[in-house]
């Protein structure tokens, strides 16, 4: 019973973990990032640039000021659709917002590229499951959470160092085709 409980929990946990994760290695993976990016060539930038913005804009995107010109047009479009109900927000959202913007700006592209995957595959359940899962992570002891967040991180694969792993695979090499005489008889 206890086995199937945990499996049962292993996508909730796994995502929860990966962002627990995410976020304890976001700040040294920062610095690595901006150190080798500066051996990376800089992506052209997108408009609408930062001084194009409204001041409203500017206002409740702040946050974002610094990576806005590294920022694809696509996701500034999706940043500007949430800066529109930014003065609705009472002052306290507004506040969680701008943490939650600041959190998300000093992720690496790969930390954001999991943790939208990781929010996918919470997405799909529904708040009753998510709570009861939730409920039920909270519920574990510390050792069981480190277990299970152990797992986790080995379970899931670096993609970016998959990535760059060399092919070790040898190909079959393809023989060539028995030459046919087309002459007629």
């Amino acid at each position: 019973m206890r086995l199937s409980f945990y499996l049962a929990l292993t996508p909730f946990i796994i995502s929860i973990c990966n962002a627990q994760s995410l976020a304890e290695t976001s700040s040294s993976n920062k610095t690595k990032s901006m150190s080798s990016s500066k051996a990376m060539k800089a992506p052209p930038q997108t408009k609408p640039f930062w001084n194009e913005l409204k001041p409203e804009q500017q206002n409740a995107l702040n946050p974002l000021q610094a990576e806005w010109a590294k920022i694809s047009q696509n996701q500034k479009r999706k940043w500007l659709e949430v800066s529109k109900n930014f003065s609705k927000l009472t002052a306290e959202d507004q506040a969680k917002l701008h943490s939650r913007m600041s959190e998300w700006v000093m992720l690496s592209p790969q930390q954001r590229a999991q943790a939208r995957l990781n929010f996918s595959a919470t997405n799909t359940l529904s708040s009753e499951e998510k709570q009861k899962q939730w409920q039920a992570y909270q519920a574990l002891s510390p050792e069981e959470r480190k277990k299970l967040q152990n797992n986790a991180k080995a379970n899931t694969p670096n993609s970016a160092a998959l990535a760059h792993k060399a092919q070790t695979k040898i190909l079959p090499v393809k023989k060539a085709a028995p030459k046919v005489d087309l002459k007629p008889e």
